[in-house]
């Protein structure tokens, strides 16, 4: 029972899955920290994942993917910001138009790029290769969890220290909070509200991007359409959940990358698949309802 829940190939396969997820939730915890409700992150990834592999393909580089997944994200997140800062559009509306559109905008762009629907596989889609790191790769268990994977999954867990130290140690960050918890009296102290707002989006952006190219140059080579499937929610979701701190989200993106992990072991093992397909999201909602009710606890104490 133990290896079931806990062995190491579940640990592994957990560090891999929260990854797209938590690139996606770091950046996204900007944007909710400046006070911007962003739920066109599923749009960034889908936009990432799709140029990510037509660089990689065009140019048989994964590191050129990934600067082409990047850019496109970035470039999404100008288009939100531009129609939710600039012309005052109601962000919600926005963001469902941008996930429609990089859905509709992929599948087009596969047949028209690549004369192919459904599933593109092709030998010169180069991914990142796994990196075994010396002496941790020998230790009994840890070895098996943490050693063996690609460099993008190393670089999110990195982020999740770089952003907390962006957040609450630098001038940046707390200008930023500032915004988000008061844009009015943040500009009486000569802060520029829309500018860290514009700031904040295009961090979301450029992060999904590394994201989304994780989805299609992380180890799969390939691109299939709605590659997302959902998973900018879930990066919502661990940002409302974790309140935008960085090490809570990713607290957060963990363990809805164990539900994954675990759906898969529990399909090994002759449970319906409609049941382990649903398990990651239905643990989803009890984290956020589970959640709601200690924020909601904690305010009653606090007029107590």
């Amino acid at each position: 029972m133990m290896e079931l829940f806990f062995g190491p190939l579940v640990m592994a396969s957990t560090l891999r899955l929260m990854t797209p997820v938590l690139f996606v939730a770091m950046g996204g915890a900007f944007g909710h920290k400046a006070n911007v409700l962003n739920i066109g992150l599923e749009s960034f990834m889908a936009f990432s994942a799709f140029f990510s592999m037509y660089g990689s393909y065009l140019f048989e580089n994964a590191w050129i993917g990934l600067v082409f997944g990047m850019i496109s994200a970035a470039l999404a997140s100008c288009v939100f910001a531009v129609f939710v800062l600039y012309f005052k559009s109601n962000a919600v509306v926005v963001g469902i138009a941008l996930n429609l559109a990089g859905w509709g905008a992929t599948t087009f762009l596969l047949d028209a790029l690549l004369h192919t629907r459904g599933v593109f596989i092709d030998e010169r889609i180069k991914s990142f290769s796994s990196i075994d790191i010396p002496v941790i790769q020998n230790i009994p268990y840890i070895g098996e969890i943490v050693s063996g994977h690609n460099v993008l999954v190393y670089m999110g867990i990195l982020l999740v220290a770089v952003a907390y130290i962006v957040m609450y140690r630098t001038p940046f960050g707390l200008r930023l909070r500032g915004v988000g918890i008061k844009s009015v009296a943040a500009q009486t102290v000569g802060v520029n509200s829309f500018k860290y707002q514009v700031a904040a989006i295009m961090i979301s952006g450029i992060f999904s991007g590394f994201g989304g190219a994780y989805l299609t140059i992380g180890g799969s080579s390939m691109f299939t359409e709605n590659i997302s499937a959902g998973k900018g929610f879930l990066a919502l979701a661990a940002i409302m959940v974790g309140d935008g701190n960085p090490l809570k989200t990713a607290l957060a993106c963990l363990a809805f990358g164990y539900t994954q992990a675990l759906s898969v072991t529990l399909q090994s093992i002759g449970l319906p698949s409609q049941v382990v397909i649903s398990v990651p999201y239905l643990i989803t909602i009890v984290i956020m309802f589970v959640s709601a009710v200690v924020v909601k606890y904690r305010y009653r104490l606090a007029k107590q």
